[in-house]
């Protein structure tokens, strides 16, 4: 089956790249000893970066994962993820967190590749098959992200620097599988498929 290989890379970064065990507690781990932020600088500073920068690349991306066939979008948001958690764990300061937050709106941005990807590398008799795997495996991933943050820092009293690290790991193992997946051959606007003109009725 064509579709196969594809689709399980493309589930495979969805389930790591939404696994994030540190994602419940944000507030609490800005607003501790490991980055002294007050709840206020974290509400009215920091978080209100994510949104505008969402609003404002979602459309410029949203037409560059077309034209660019999906696959570099999806680097660049498996790139974005590795960032943001990399400065989480590291990072100080207001500025710093809000260039943070910058890279995670560009993450949530470019999630359209994620989304449409698949569409362009299989037939569309499997795309109800594809669209429920691809899918679900992000609602799973994250499920089993905030289970496992849960667990660690309620039972476990793990500390929430190590919650950021497991989610670090995560997006580094996510990172590595869109470099594998086939690069389409067509997308929706830019790259329409040769008979695809044709077949559209007049």
């Amino acid at each position: 089956m064509a579709a196969l290989y594809p689709t399980v890379l493309l589930c495979v970064y969805g389930f790591f790249s939404s696994m994030r065990p540190s994602e419940p507690f944000l507030t609490i781990y800005l607003t501790g000893p490991d980055h002294n932020l007050t709840e206020t600088q974290v509400v009215n500073e920091i978080f209100p970066i994510w949104t505008y920068s969402y609003l404002v690349l979602l459309f410029p991306v949203f037409l560059a994962t077309d034209y660019l066939c999906y696959k570099p979008v999806l680097v660049l948001q498996a790139t974005s993820l590795v960032v943001t958690y990399a400065m989480l764990w590291k990072a100080q300061g207001i500025l710093a967190m809000q260039f943070l937050e910058f890279f995670f709106g560009l993450a949530t941005a470019t999630e359209v590749a994620y989304y449409s990807y698949i569409y362009s590398v299989v037939e569309p008799a499997h795309y109800k098959r594809v669209t429920a795997y691809s899918r679900s495996v992000t609602l799973f991933g994250s499920a089993a992200g905030s289970l496992i943050g849960q667990l660690l820092f309620s039972m476990a009293n793990v500390e929430l620097l190590y919650l950021v690290i497991i989610t670090l790991v995560s997006a580094v193992v996510a990172f590595f599988a869109p470099w594998f997946l086939p690069m389409p051959k067509r997308s929706l606007f830019f790259h329409k498929s040769p008979g695809a003109t044709e077949d559209s009725p007049s």
